[in-house]
């Protein structure tokens, strides 16, 4: 390309007294590191119309994704038909025990209580109160309703003393009582979702005590008595439809009508611009209702097409974005806070909407052994980190084993988590040995076993609590998962054959086709995730 750049230039310069040949109009251009291209075709105004309402409907569903399913997601927490499933508004439902095998959620924490409440700003600040947790482990995140984490309480970030923070809706600009620490919501609803530490059953009458020290009281009532709230129940709302299946079932009308009027609610983020100046287009416009039936019949057409090409586009995108050493997965893209990468954020709310962020906990999921084999409950695996090399973490890291629906396994030991907090044996030169594997193993190592079903699809995950920057930003590698062989038996001599009988045999050769070879399992070769709705590595 150098060479044509001289002779390019020096018919630049000549032009600017007479005309530019064509000749030195594309060297000029070959030059600046254009491709030259034939002009399409033009497009007939309806044709246009279509192509400029699928593209905004395309990114306009990514967009609001999140947004819809935030709200639907509330909705039915808060709805008063929910029961101990749910509850009202600026209410903290607590988790009080672990899950238990038969009864628990797909990929079950087993460290952690879970608390959720959500925040309704829409009369004024909150005050969510914490107590003193005296250095034990809690993460409350605070997520907008796009699905955005923008604060985070706890050991991490503000500390575990007790404290009083005032939640403010947008464009608030009353005052706070003296030396209350702010935090601006970007939305008037905000979905808080709090992590405490326990160490089991003996445990649960210290952290339920915690749990309780949460509490969220509006600004106008503070200090005083407490209120009771009224509730009004939405007849409209289905509960027994998952979320998920709501918003993916919608029509175009039905979704875009739905966003619009949660656009006027809801601002935007400042750097939302280009999405919204492309929105504006096909009549979608914040602050202002959003009426299909007004639309030419082109951009109507558009939108439709538009909508499934979205949802076809989420559908091929799904796990991209997992990375994989030594048959683990992790998620590599950015969670709990995304910018404007709409589709990741579309992805992170249909898998499990209100994802935390890495620096708090970071989850990689054991899919395949070291040959790059399925784990089996049928096998027994070995898990080897050497001296100094255990997860770098700042607080805790965990093992967890579940089957293929993502739920734990009942056990002898009723043991489904492994991790530093627990007694493990480490071997003389400092490195750690933990077994995966339905039977138990001898005696001595039975400290560092983590029971499996019998049979069946296994998956473990490794939850590293305030990871460090060697795993967060991808550094430390995970030990591979070693299966023990079984010792072959000696095979007993073949009796001889006569030689005009084994000239007269033929053997069969090995299969060399590219079939066979493809179907051969390979070091590195991750299965698909377990099918489960939840994603293991956003769950807390």
């Amino acid at each position: 390309m150098r060479r044509f750049a001289p002779l390019a230039l020096s018919l630049s310069l000549s032009a600017r007294s007479r005309a530019v040949p064509p000749l030195a109009l594309s060297l000029t251009a070959l030059a600046l590191g254009a491709t030259p291209a034939l002009a399409a075709p033009a497009l007939s105004p309806a044709a246009a119309a279509t192509e400029a309402a699928h593209d905004a409907a395309m990114e306009g569903y990514l967009y609001f994704y999140p947004l819809v399913t935030m709200d639907l997601t509330r909705r039915q927490f808060t709805h008063p038909s929910q029961g101990a499933q749910g509850a009202p508004a600026n209410t903290f439902l607590h988790q009080r025990a672990l899950p238990r095998p038969g009864a628990a959620t797909p990929w079950a924490n087993p460290d952690m209580l879970r608390s959720t409440a959500w925040l309704d700003l829409t009369a004024g600040p909150v005050v969510l109160s914490a107590p003193d947790s005296h250095g034990r482990l809690y993460t409350l995140t605070l997520l907008d309703m796009w699905n955005e984490a923008f604060a985070t309480l706890g050991k991490r970030s503000t500390g575990t003393a007790r404290g009083n923070t005032a939640i403010v809706p947008p464009g608030w600009t009353g005052t706070l009582p003296s030396g209350m620490p702010r935090i601006d919501a970007p939305t008037a609803y905000v979905w808080a979702k709090n992590l405490i530490q326990t160490g089991g059953p003996a445990d649960y009458p210290a952290v339920n005590a915690l749990q309780d020290g949460f509490t969220v009281t509006p600004l106008a009532q503070w200090n005083l008595p407490p209120q009771s709230q009224r509730v009004k129940a939405d007849p409209s709302l289905d509960l027994k439809i998952p979320v998920r299946e709501q918003v993916e079932s919608m029509p175009t009308d039905a979704f875009f009508t739905y966003a619009a009027e949660l656009l006027r609610k809801n601002p935007p983020h400042v750097t939302d611009q280009p999405v919204l100046a492309k929105l504006r287009w096909v009549g979608l416009i914040p602050g202002r209702p959003f009426d299909f039936d007004k639309q030419d019949h082109p951009v109507k057409q558009g939108l439709r097409r538009g909508l499934r090409a979205a949802r076809d586009r989420m559908q091929a995108a799904a796990g991209v974005t997992l990375g994989g050493v030594n048959g683990w997965q992790r998620e590599t893209a950015s969670t709990g806070i995304y910018g404007n990468a709409y589709l990741r954020r579309a992805l992170s709310a249909q898998a499990q909407p209100g994802a935390g962020l890495p620096e708090d906990l970071a989850v990689l999921l054991l899919a395949t052994d070291s040959q790059g084999r399925p784990l089996d409950g049928a096998h027994r695996y070995t898990l080897r980190f050497e001296s100094g090399q255990l997860p770098p973490v700042g607080a805790l890291w965990s093992l967890a084993a579940y089957d293929g629906q993502g739920m734990p396994v009942a056990n002898p030991l009723d043991r489904y988590t492994l991790g530093d907090g627990d007694p493990l044996q480490y071997n003389a030169d400092g490195s750690l040995d933990l077994v995966i594997s339905h039977a138990a193993p001898e005696p001595g190592a039975q400290a560092n076993w983590l029971p499996v079903a019998a049979t069946g699809p296994v998956t473990v995950l490794l939850r590293a609590y305030a990871p460090g920057p060697a795993l967060l930003d991808g550094l430390w590698r995970p030990p591979a998962a070693v299966r023990d062989e079984p010792v072959p038996e000696p095979q007993a001599e073949a009796e001889a054959v006569p030689a005009a009988a084994s000239a007269a045999t033929p053997v069969p050769a090995a299969p060399a086709t590219a079939a066979s070879a493809a179907s051969a399992p390979r070091a590195g070769t991750a299965r698909a995730t377990p099918a489960a709705e939840k994603k293991p590595w956003q769950t807390p």
